[in-house]
């Protein structure tokens, strides 16, 4: 049993702590004003002190400070409001637990004291790559996202394009709490107080971007991503991210961490050239092809440029074409909605249905392989006669 230091709960909220924790710790309760707090803390050995914040929050919040500056271990205590939690946090408070959810009070204090919790299950990450400008990957990465939280997955949509994002823009939501803001509290979160913060889109994606708070873009940058995405993927089943560019340092460690990467290109001799440089830095970096999805978009089965023709070209098998249908992608994004609740019946929403099952594991038909003019137009002759890629 340990001791934890409780301050700012009436008679009743004590009991209903001291219920959920029974057996694992006692309760002290502070006697003492805002500048003895942190003294008395010690003066009881309690590791821990809660915070309980009610309806006089700027009290609560400058209780969370002093604790917080002099060392002590914070868990504050309250609502699911969004504003609460994230003040809570900027104060100081090592962790945020709704007043409702007693099982996640008992494993935060089990972790402040010590006491090791079993991992949690990793989700997956699908890093949603446009080898060049202009293909669609975003109308992609936001509708695979839609159709994996269909299928009843826990799913965030990540926008890694710090400065120009589109999918705020794409669902019609505006910034809330962003990635610099998980970044900062990282162990201070737990999946509660992620639903009660992160934007939600009616279609029960879970949305984090950076559009409105380019002044702490540059933490994103430097602070080491790797650890925001294996945080998140211990809170949800699938991430989708979008916004990579190229292969600076902040695309190059989410692509690094990623469990797939859908390759997204359109059928044109540009798009071609530029997805085999890329496919060709890939195996440079040691990705393996299991780990690339090489996906047409805007397909269009009268072209010479087929998908058999793309993967003779640049040296992986395409995993998936989607139909070219500007009208409901455009009407999609016109409404701020998922193309499966535009257009349910469009052959651009199968194929991205499709496309899920794909990542799931599942086959996808494999295109009839043809041969055309590209060939000519990505090989040339050599001196001595053969034919070499371009």
């Amino acid at each position: 049993m340990i001791d934890l230091f409780v301050v700012g709960a009436e008679p009743a909220a004590r009991r209903a702590l001291a219920e959920a924790l029974e057996g694992l710790a006692n309760l002290r309760a502070a006697t003492a004003g805002l500048e003895g707090l942190a003294a008395e803390c010690r003066a009881v050995l309690a590791p821990v002190a809660l915070v309980a914040i009610d309806a006089e929050r700027a009290e609560g919040l400058r209780q969370v400070a002093a604790l917080a500056q002099a060392g002590v271990p914070v868990v504050a205590l309250g609502s699911k409001d969004p504003d609460l939690i994230l003040g809570s946090l900027r104060e100081g408070a090592r962790h945020y637990v709704a007043d409702s959810d007693a099982a996640e009070l008992r494993r935060v204090v089990q972790t402040l004291a010590g006491t090791s919790a079993p991992a949690a299950a990793q989700g997956e990450l699908v890093a949603v790559f446009a080898t060049r400008g202009g293909v669609g990957a975003t109308t992609v990465a936001v509708n695979l996202a839609g159709e994996l939280a269909r299928r009843q997955e826990r799913v965030c949509l990540l926008d890694f394009d710090l400065l120009l994002g589109d999918v705020l823009p794409f669902l019609d939501l505006s910034g809330g709490y962003s990635l610099s803001d998980v970044m900062a509290n990282l162990g201070r979160l737990d999946r509660e107080v992620l639903d009660a913060s992160i934007t939600q889109h009616s279609s029960g994606v879970h949305v984090l971007a950076q559009s409105g708070k380019l002044e702490e873009a540059e933490r994103i940058r430097t602070g080491g991503v790797r650890g925001l995405v294996d945080f998140l993927r211990g809170h949800y089943r699938r991430l989708v991210v979008d916004g990579l560019s190229g292969f600076d340092e902040l695309s190059l460690g989410v692509l690094d961490a990623a469990q797939q990467i859908v390759m997204v290109l359109t059928q044109d001799v540009p798009a071609v050239r530029s997805t085999k440089r890329c496919l060709e830095l890939f195996r440079q970096l040691g990705y393996p092809d299991a780990k690339l999805k090489l996906v047409v978009n805007r397909y269009q089965r009268n072209s010479d440029i087929t998908a058999a023709v793309i993967a003779d070209a640049v040296g992986l098998p395409v995993a998936h074409v989607l139909a070219n249908d500007f009208a409901s992608a455009s009407g999609a994004i016109n409404k701020g909605v998922m193309l499966h609740e535009e257009a349910p019946k469009s052959s651009l929403t199968r194929d991205i249905e499709a496309l899920a099952g794909v990542l799931a594991g599942q086959e996808s038909p494999e295109p009839r392989r043809t041969r055309s003019f590209l060939q000519g137009l990505l090989t040339r002759k050599g001196t001595d006669g053969t034919s070499r890629a371009a």
